[in-house]
Formats: structure tokens, C-alpha cells, sequence
């Protein structure tokens, strides 16, 4: 486990007074300090939480103000390079690589995923079950199935129409939304930890002060 700059300094600090302590006479042995390079983690994550609570705060406000949500949409698609901007001029003696910017970014889609998947099942579930107002979204996705089903109907293939008969079952269409909905989440990861890359390689050719 790689600590951070701050803790190696603590404990190196804390070794050093043990060990004048113990021999106030004897000269103190220098301790190796951590480089100055150490990424450090704590505010890595800080700022990847940072970038979930700004999605959180959209998504909140996309329910009262649908508009909103096309606002929260470039979030999603800039939040791992503004992440890697914000923690590098937070802690300007990281040497940023792309690697790092790979998992901050991946770190970054996590958070903005956790929030959001939990205020939109949070949503859902209160349009179903308290407001009762998922008519239009059900009728939707019901009018989706019954034209693939009619697309699959005139296809002569007899695997074809299994796949058409299959689609009438309820638990097939409901595993096909949630494999759609778990393809959907790892597409994001995927691009939030090649948007940090990026944004690491960018920031790693740049000249540090």
C-alpha cells in the first residue's frame, strides 16, 4: 500500500522523536523523507467525491427542472478531466502520469455513478409506487418490445422466432433492461478512466512549478 506524503512525513517525524528520546547525546540519524512526487490518495478521493456531489446536486435539480439535465450531461462527460485539473493544482508536487489519471478518472465515474444510480432508483421508485406516475415510461418501453417482437415476427428464421416468442416473457425483457443498464455503467467507466488517462497525459508533458 503506497502511503501518502503527508503520513510518511508524520511517521517519520514520530521515529525521529523516539529516537532522540531514547539517546538525546547521540547526533540524530536522518530519516529518508517520502519523494515529492507521492500521489496522495486523500485528496484524490476528496476531489473524485467533490465531482459526485456536483452530479448529485444536478441530478436533484434535473427532477424539478428537466433542462437541467442536459447540464448534467456534459458534467458526466467533463468530470474526469476538471477532476484531474482541480486535484493538480491542489497538490502541484504529484507527478502526474497517465496511469494516475487513468484511476482518478475511474475513481471519479465511480462516485459520479454511485450517487446518481442511487437518487434515480430513489426517483423511480417513488414515481411507481407513491405518486403513481410511470404510466408514460411503461408504455414506452412497451411500445420498444412490441415492435421489436412485430420486426421479429416476419423473419422466417426459426431462431428469430424463438427470440420473438422469448420477448413476450416479462422476466426476458426485464434482464434485457438491466444487462442494457449494466452495459451502460461500464461504458462510463470506461471513458472516465480514458478521459483521466488523457487528461494525465496532458498534464504530465506540462512543466510543473
Amino acid at each position: 500500500m503506497q502511503l501518502s506524503e503527508e503520513l510518511r512525513e508524520q511517521i517519520d517525524q514520530q521515529i525521529s522523536a523516539q529516537q532522540a528520546a531514547a539517546n538525546p547525546l547521540a547526533d540524530p540519524i536522518p530519516q529518508p523523507s517520502a519523494p515529492s512526487h507521492a500521489i496522495v490518495w486523500r485528496g484524490a478521493i476528496q476531489c473524485a467525491a467533490l465531482a459526485g456531489a456536483v452530479a448529485a446536486a444536478l441530478a436533484l435539480l434535473s427532477f424539478a427542472l428537466p433542462p437541467i439535465s442536459l447540464v448534467s450531461f456534459f458534467w458526466f462527460i467533463s468530470a474526469p478531466i476538471i477532476v484531474m485539473g482541480v486535484y493538480s493544482s491542489r497538490f502541484r508536487k504529484t507527478q502526474i502520469t497517465t496511469g494516475f489519471g487513468a484511476r482518478l478518472g475511474l475513481l471519479t465515474g465511480l462516485f459520479i455513478l454511485i450517487v446518481t444510480s442511487t437518487l434515480n432508483t430513489i426517483g423511480l421508485v417513488l414515481e411507481r409506487f407513491v405518486f403513481h406516475s410511470t404510466g408514460e415510461l411503461d408504455a414506452q418501453i412497451e411500445k420498444l418490445f412490441a415492435q421489436v417482437h412485430t420486426n421479429f415476427a416476419t423473419q422466417s428464421q426459426q431462431s428469430i422466432k424463438v427470440m420473438s416468442d422469448m420477448l413476450a416473457i416479462p422476466e426476458f425483457r426485464a434482464g434485457i433492461l438491466l444487462s442494457s443498464i449494466f452495459f451502460g455503467l461500464t461504458l462510463y467507466l470506461a471513458y472516465s478512466a480514458t478521459a483521466g488517462a488523457f487528461a494525465g497525459y496532458l498534464r504530465s508533458r506540462s512543466p510543473r512549478t
